[in-house]
């Protein structure tokens, strides 16, 4: 049972272990730690085995990702058909970058053919407000990949310096034309990838700042390195191979709110979080009830595959057939989408 005393102490750990999870503050590339360890042995309905420190999916991902690197590499034509490109053009013409990192940026924003992965489908969340959720179509054990987190659009992070003025003038018009500068100096520029349809790629207005009616693009973006996130179209929902951005966080409704809401009350009893009778329920409270309440109901991460080529949906415990797929958002997430 947890008491008030040490949230203050705890809540930087537990914000640590959510960010590492999902959505924008996540860190794709961390390994479980042992307790989580993604090494499992085991035979599939084929009875093909399961290679130890790896599931037989995730190698095969892995391979193919790698193959269609050398292939790109090798023929920069095809390369250019399938590098993601931004609506802004002036995006497009100041970008000067190499094959690797062009071919990187290909592979990350593209949806491969992988027909063994349709082991999910989409229904109503049993998440009240949610909307749609994933469930799994069959037994999926604990390490196994689900689907895969498509990179349907970009988001690219040039950092600015003294030395890289002379080739992007930041003005007031490239802000107005979907630049967006973080506190650490950064410019974000998005990328649709070559599958997208026109029609289907939002302006940058919608993309980081939604409409009335829609959320942001930016909501359904995790990180996955330094430099690039990437977003889930939310009407691309044809190919459960790419259905990692409709799984939800199973916490949602003990994410960040007043200190007398009643998502914060119940928290507090559900979790334990004595804050004594004449104390109020505050902040600091709240994220870490967020925290350990999402970790808890969670089966799932997002994870980085082949150098950050892709991003996978991996079970973080066995999971039967017709269970909702749920991943932690972290804190941050809720914060920035509450505003």
């Amino acid at each position: 049972m947890l008491t008030s005393s040490p949230i203050p102490i705890v809540l930087l750990t537990l914000t640590a272990i959510a960010s590492a999870f999902v959505h924008p503050t996540i860190n794709a590339n961390r390994k479980f730690a042992p307790r989580d360890s993604i090494i499992i042995q085991a035979f599939d309905d084929e009875q093909n085995i399961v290679i130890a420190g790896e599931c037989r999916i995730v190698s095969q991902i892995s391979r193919l990702l790698k193959d269609t690197q050398l292939e790109l590499l090798s023929d920069t034509s095809k390369c250019r058909t399938q590098h993601p490109q931004s609506t802004v053009e002036a995006d497009n013409e100041m970008r000067n970058i190499d094959p690797e990192q062009m071919v990187h940026e290909a592979i990350l924003s593209s949806r491969l053919h992988l027909p063994f992965l349709h082991r999910t489908k989409l229904g109503p969340s049993k998440i009240d407000g949610a909307g749609r959720g994933l469930f799994a179509t069959e037994n999926i054990a604990k390490g196994e990949a689900i689907t895969c987190y498509p990179g349907d659009a970009v988001l690219y992070e040039l950092p600015s310096s003294d030395d890289e003025e002379d080739d992007f003038d930041e003005t007031e018009d490239d802000f107005e034309d979907g630049y967006d500068e973080d506190e650490e100096g950064t410019e974000t520029i998005c990328l649709w990838g070559a599958h997208v349809p026109i029609t289907d790629r939002w302006d940058e207005d919608k993309v980081f700042d939604g409409t009335e009616s829609t959320s942001p693009l930016t909501a359904y973006a995790v990180s996955v390195d330094d430099h690039y996130s990437i977003m889930g179209h939310p009407e691309l929902d044809g190919n459960p191979a790419y259905f990692g951005h409709f799984a939800n966080d199973g916490a949602g409704e003990f994410a960040f709110e007043g200190p007398n809401s009643q998502n914060n009350s119940r928290a507090s009893l559900e979790l334990g979080l004595d804050t004594g009778e004449d104390e109020e329920f505050g902040v600091e409270d709240n994220i870490a009830a967020y925290v350990l309440k999402s970790l808890e109901v969670s089966n799932a991460m997002h994870r980085s595959l082949a150098d950050g080529l892709h991003v996978v949906t991996v079970a973080t415990r066995d999971i039967v057939a017709g269970e909702e797929i749920f991943v932690t958002y972290g804190p941050d997430y809720w914060v920035e989408n509450s505003k």
